[in-house]
């Protein structure tokens, strides 16, 4: 959807990632509150990983609320990987029994779940004195429809996150090349590259969402935003014209090589060790890799920049995808003690404290509200990119979640992935037009 960037909160640093991993269980007993006082509540994020800086942040969160809250015990559901994540999540909505306090990605079927009470409405919390997290409406768009006819707030992002491009400069300057600033000049020197058996811009294609956020970054450099408004309207389908050279224009990217010759099988690790190796250029990854680059011996030889237009339309350059639609939900019922400390746990962990925390974590971000940290140990590649995003005219989010529907997600998500292994634009396009129309036609 199209959006003006006057109003995003633009702060000194690097976009905090959008999705990270999983882990393990935290609990707390105390003997301070008697036994009948006591509440357990289920909760399922993406921070769990330990190894994970910013993860190991918000375990550190979860623990700090409950030494405040010695009467409340945390059942941490928590998933490392996206994939199981996608299908703990879908299966727990079909049965009826999500957690108190979960993250709802866009994939999920949001505005069922909110219009069937399966999420709360938050709207009383945002609006109260005690609340110091995201406020701003913008944020909110993936959690409210009162477009259709439900009024209220039923998610609050957790993280702005986008998909930057990571870049080995080193590698250029060795081989004497310049650095890609388009398409265009990626394909010119993508031979040289090749020949040396670098990977000219590593895309794990194995994971199929990736995939789509591919497309998604070529469409908004090549049509902008108006495409994607045109598709959200069902002014367009997948055999516009002008989706089908989207479709084309992939292809012959992955014929040229660009991705290299195994991206559909390299998964998230396989693209970052290679490009960690200099075995890869450039990178395409979301932001919540941050700590991953930040760590990596090559550090000083990253530049990050946005995804690479195209020449003949430079209009689009300063389009940034920008993704607000995973936020964190309740799904207790108002009036019970789960309710209640879900609310706690949720203002905890999406509080402007908390935020500032992660930003110095993370050495700095832009989040769904402004942050204060220390800029002065923010590394080289980070201000660079603060200072590219901070250009941004307007924003996008990736195309199948304007549709709200889980299944053509995964569909899309899926087709987009076959182009990797040769089958056609015209063959994608179609069982894609096919299955939209079956669900939006009803």
């Amino acid at each position: 959807m199209k959006k003006k960037l006057l109003c995003l909160t633009l702060v000194a640093c690097m976009v905090a990632g959008l999705t990270a991993c999983g882990g393990t269980s935290s609990k707390k007993e105390s003997g301070e509150k008697a036994e009948g006082d006591k509440v357990k509540i289920s909760f399922l994020s993406r921070y769990a990983n330990p190894d994970n800086r910013r993860d190991q942040y918000y375990l550190e969160k979860v623990d700090e609320f409950l030494e405040e809250n010695p009467n409340v015990e945390v059942e941490d559901l928590s998933i490392t990987d996206t994939a199981s994540y996608m299908s703990k999540m879908k299966t727990m909505i079909a049965a009826g029994d999500v957690p108190d306090l979960f993250i709802c990605s866009y994939e999920m079927p949001r505005y069922e779940m909110a219009k069937n009470g399966t999420m709360a409405n938050l709207e009383e919390i945002v609006n109260s004195p005690e609340w110091t997290g995201p406020k701003d409406n913008k944020f909110f768009e993936g959690y409210a429809f009162e477009g259709q006819g439900l009024k209220g707030i039923y998610g609050i992002p957790n993280a702005l996150g986008t998909a930057p491009l990571f870049v080995n400069k080193k590698i250029f300057q060795d081989l004497g090349l310049e650095i890609p600033t388009t398409w265009e000049d990626l394909e010119k020197v993508a031979p040289t590259l090749i020949k040396e058996g670098i990977v000219p811009l590593s895309v794990s294609a194995k994971d199929t969402a990736k995939c789509t956020l591919l497309f998604t970054q070529l469409a908004l450099k090549m049509y902008g935003p108006e495409m994607v408004e045109k598709f959200k309207s069902k002014e367009v389908d997948w055999t516009d014209p002008k989706m089908m050279s989207v479709l084309e224009r992939l292809k012959e990217l992955i014929d040229e090589g660009i991705f290299g010759p195994n991206a559909v099988s390299y998964g998230f690790d396989n693209s970052l060790n290679d490009f960690a190796q200099g075995k890869a250029a450039m990178l395409l990854e979301y932001s919540f890799t941050l700590p991953n680059i930040q760590d990596m011996e090559i550090e000083p030889d990253i530049s990050c920049v946005n995804f690479l237009s195209f020449k003949e339309k430079p209009e689009y350059a300063n389009i940034w995808y920008t993704d607000t639609y995973e936020g964190f939900c309740i799904g207790a019922k108002p009036g019970t003690k789960e309710y209640d400390a879900a609310v706690g746990l949720l203002t905890k962990l999406l509080s402007q404290d908390t935020f500032n925390g992660c930003a110095q974590v993370m050495g700095g971000g832009v989040y769904p509200l402004e942050v204060q940290y220390d800029k002065s140990k923010v590394c080289n590649f980070m201000k660079e990119f603060a200072d590219a995003y901070s250009a941004c005219e307007e924003i996008s989010t990736i195309l199948p979640a304007y549709i709200g529907d889980a299944t053509l997600s995964d569909l899309t998500a899926s087709e987009m992935q076959t182009l990797f292994v040769g089958r056609s634009p015209k063959d994608v396009a179609k069982t894609l037009n096919a299955e939209y129309e079956k669900v939006l036609r009803k």
